[in-house]
């Protein structure tokens, strides 16, 4: 995987013809849905290129139909089963576009094991530091061949994420073989002889969480909670990063390891008209949702919405007007505490609004 130059999504005509198709994808969400619903609301052309346009535009089609499988996967430890939690496992979704209205809620059909389509956007799950300490968040990048499972951890693990938030914590070097399943299981094939043992420096809060990275992300990529087993040069391993690895692993709960406000979209970098629409997923108290706009200390706007469910990973969404600029947008959940805990979750997102 080699990197791409970037360009301003305003420079391309074919931006509007993505936010048309973004538009479309998600006019019609419902909370139960199968694989064919998905692809039918996903499928674009073709990324050859991966500008960071085409992630806001190409990827966001299938944001919201990634926020519905993420609702629907994620938060469940038994790796067949459905559920109405979120967590990992979800299907492909959204990068930097214009913005998309909020996900469904939970849904329970069993999700299925085929893999992305192809032109989708890859979700690819990465480090980013909170008040509860480090958790995964999640962007989507966009396909760049067809082997969309091993591209997707790829990224996870020795790729770069669009968000200057979010990171890896995978020693250099470390990459990705192959991706594949065997039986009911997801195999992960890692490159890096030294990925034995916990690297100096990683405490193992670090390396779990690392692990659990590549799972998430596997799992996301096959649209399945299959357990997944990695694999060391192509071999079995008893310690990946120290991190006990003998057995396929499942996900852990997704209050564990995920951030629990994920601004889904806009993405980082985002262009946007004025009046866009703000969705993600978030886990809050009485559901409560907060925003803010900012140019740097001040706040130009701000509001809040309530979120599908409490409590649990569950879709949000609300609109916002302002003048064209330059801005970040701030959203986050209620302190409960009233100051005495750790704070509240929150994702950042910098955008642009233009005329």
């Amino acid at each position: 995987m080699t990197d791409h130059p970037r360009r301003d999504p305003a420079d391309d005509p074919g931006d509007a013809q993505l936010r048309e198709l973004l538009q479309n994808a998600v006019s019609d969400v419902e909370p139960n849905y199968g694989l064919d619903a998905i692809r039918s609301r996903t499928k674009v052309h073709p990324m050859s290129t991966r500008h960071p346009w085409l992630l806001a535009a190409g990827a966001a089609v299938l944001a919201t139909a990634a926020t519905i499988t993420v609702v629907n996967l994620a938060g469940n430890d038994n790796p067949a089963g459905a559920s109405d939690d979120v967590g990992p496992a979800a299907g492909p979704v959204a990068g930097k576009t214009a913005s998309a209205p909020a996900a469904t809620s939970a849904a329970t059909e069993s999700p299925s094991t085929q893999p992305a389509a192809a032109g989708a956007a890859l979700p690819v799950y990465y480090v980013g530091e909170t008040t509860h300490g480090p958790r995964l968040y999640r962007e989507f990048h966009p396909a760049q061949g067809t082997d969309h499972e091993t591209e997707a951890v790829h990224d996870a693990v020795a790729g770069s994420p669009d968000d200057p938030d979010y990171t890896t914590l995978w020693p250099q070097g470390a990459d990705v073989q192959t991706v594949r399943t065997s039986g009911d299981v997801i195999v992960v094939d890692l490159k890096g002889a030294s990925l034995h043992d916990r690297p100096a420096g990683m405490s193992q809060e670090q390396a779990q969480l690392s692990v659990q990275q590549v799972v998430y992300t596997a799992q996301a990529a096959f649209q399945d909670r299959a357990p997944v087993q990695l694999l060391l040069e192509g071999n079995k391993t008893d310690t990946v990063l120290g991190v006990p690895t003998s057995e396929p692993l499942a996900q852990r709960a997704p209050e564990e390891v995920l951030a629990q406000v994920w601004i889904i979209d806009p993405a980082q970098d985002a262009h946007v008209s004025s009046g866009f629409t703000v969705s993600g997923l978030a886990a809050s108290f009485e559901a409560n949702v907060q925003w803010e706009l900012k140019q740097g200390d001040k706040t130009v706007k701000d509001g809040f919405t309530t979120a599908k469910e409490c409590c649990t990973m569950s879709p949000y969404s609300f609109t916002v007007a302002a003048p064209p600029g330059d801005y970040t947008l701030v959203v986050h959940d209620e302190d409960a505490s009233g100051g005495e805990g750790p704070g509240p979750w929150q994702d950042t997102k910098d955008i642009s609004i233009v005329k």
